[in-house]
């Protein structure tokens, strides 16, 4: 560690004072490999407010009279210390923000699936983005992986419990955190000022650079428009009604309710459709505030996870507690599947294989290999290869796929022209046929085979990189079965 950063520490805990702990710190890397810290000086806050210890009791009455409290800490924060961050308004330095990719990852599984995403960013895709890999503490780091990975041009691995935790939340212990650590490596841990996150299962189909690239159509001019882009999961919910996956996955009005917030799902002249926040863009510094209230809601694991499903739903929500609901953009094209044909009896033979999310033009984006889709390299042939992508999911599909995570032969079809040309007939020339046409209300499922002369063969090209990537990575002598 830096002497410098050392003596900072040390100067801290002796004068007591707030400001020392306050802020996020971000991270620099000297020559000894170690992680040192450095406070960003336009979010430097002298005098700011700090939680005052809690002393209810466990249980949830507590932990709502705890949530109310922290909420006016966390307001008055904002108000004193990122006031200047919370207008909506562009960046002025925007010309200079910092740039790059963050997966959060740690411990051998995850870490093997982000060295994929990161061979295949910078071998297949010519991505040359930064990319900051963030693991939980030395149970999450693996040596040989980690050294594998910043092996890899413009990667660096950082430990998220160097960072300095911002004293105006509710201590935690970042050791046991799940799907919230996401969140806390988002508002404190990333250096880039304008970030793409993704999981360490999530697969960019296309080059992700031309994300944050602005333009007059696209997902560019959104982001440079409003500072973030987030992507739709599988479902709705309406009144009392939710269409969705499974039970789990609903959320409870208190989780609006509770801050006095209107209820999304209660407008009756549209449904609400759920985050899936298996990638997301986020400009930090022109959101500050609404990564305050992320992480705020996040540190309740309870009683907010009593609400919501893990994070996915929480940015929504930050972004409304911040009065900044108009500036959250969500991509309205549903997502598609991903599936294998490998199914044995009795199990379907179209099986989940991942979920495919698309940008702002139609075009295939991502491959998030979710539930039984995801590769693993400590254990031997786990993954499951891509045959088929479906088109965008419908409601009704939605609900058929949730009775069993799969499909049968009488519920999809390959017949692709008759669903996905423009006319629907199969006089329609070839080249009118596009995926981004594809559309059945219900059953049968179109499924576009990935031979298929109407697939981008840019998306073909990653999906073949990614089985030889996945083999490659099952034959690595470092990555062992355990």
């Amino acid at each position: 560690m830096k002497s410098g950063h050392a003596a900072r520490l040390l100067a801290c805990a002796l004068i007591g004072t707030a400001v020392c702990f306050l802020v996020p710190f971000k991270l620099s890397r000297d020559s000894s490999g170690l992680v040192a810290a450095e406070q960003p000086a336009h979010l430097t806050c002298s005098g700011a407010p700090v939680r005052k210890a809690s002393s209810w009791l466990p249980g949830k009455p507590g932990a709502l009279r705890s949530l109310r409290a922290d909420e006016k800490t966390v307001a008055r924060y904002i108000k004193k210390c990122i006031a200047d961050l919370a207008t909506g308004g562009e960046d002025a330095n925007a010309s200079r923000a910092k740039v790059g990719i963050v997966i959060p990852a740690g411990g051998k599984a995850m870490l093997s699936s982000t060295l994929a995403v990161a061979t295949l960013l910078r071998e297949t895709l010519n991505s040359s983005l930064p990319l900051e890999v963030v693991y939980n503490g030395p149970e999450e780091h693996d040596a040989p992986l980690v050294s594998q990975l910043q092996a890899l041009q413009n990667v660096t691995c950082l430990d998220a419990r160097q960072v300095a935790y911002p004293r105006h939340h509710p201590p935690l212990n970042l050791k046991g955190l799940s799907f919230e650590f996401k969140a806390f490596v988002l508002a404190y841990v990333t250096t880039f000022d304008q970030v793409l996150m993704l999981d360490a299962d999530n697969f960019p189909l296309r080059k992700p650079d031309d994300l944050f690239m602005s333009g007059s159509t696209g997902q560019g001019s959104v982001f440079e428009q409003h500072g973030n882009l987030f992507w739709p999961d599988f479902g709705q919910k309406q009144g009392n009604t939710s269409s969705i996956l499974a039970p789990h996955l609903d959320m409870e009005p208190e989780a609006y309710t509770t801050f006095n917030l209107t209820v999304p799902w209660e407008d009756p002249t549209q449904p609400h459709i759920f985050t899936e926040s298996g990638q997301l863009l986020f400009d930090r510094a022109r959101h500050a505030d609404v990564l305050e209230w992320l992480w705020f809601l996040n540190s309740h694991r309870r009683p907010v996870f009593d609400w919501v499903w893990g994070d996915k739903d929480t940015y929504r929500l930050a972004f409304a507690l911040a009065g900044k609901l108009d500036s959250f953009q969500q991509v309205a094209q549903s997502p598609r599947l991903a599936l294998d044909a490998g199914g044995i009896p009795p199990e379907p033979p179209f099986r989940h294989a991942g979920m495919v999310q698309h940008d702002l033009d139609g075009n295939l984006q991502f491959l998030h290999r979710t539930w039984t889709g995801k590769f693993d390299a400590t254990v031997e042939a786990h993954w499951r290869e891509v045959d088929f992508i479906t088109n965008p999911f419908t409601i009704e599909q939605v609900l058929a796929y949730a009775e069993g995570y799969g499909f049968f032969p009488h519920q999809v079809t390959t017949d692709f022209q008759k669903y996905c040309c423009p006319s629907g007939s199969h006089t329609s020339e070839p080249s009118q046929c596009d995926i981004k046409h594809c559309k059945s209300p219900g059953n049968p499922l179109p499924l576009l085979t990935i031979a298929s002369s109407n697939l981008d063969p840019g998306v073909r090209t990653v999906l073949t990189a990614l089985d030889s990537l996945f083999t490659s990575l099952q034959g690595n002598e470092s990555i062992a079965s355990i």
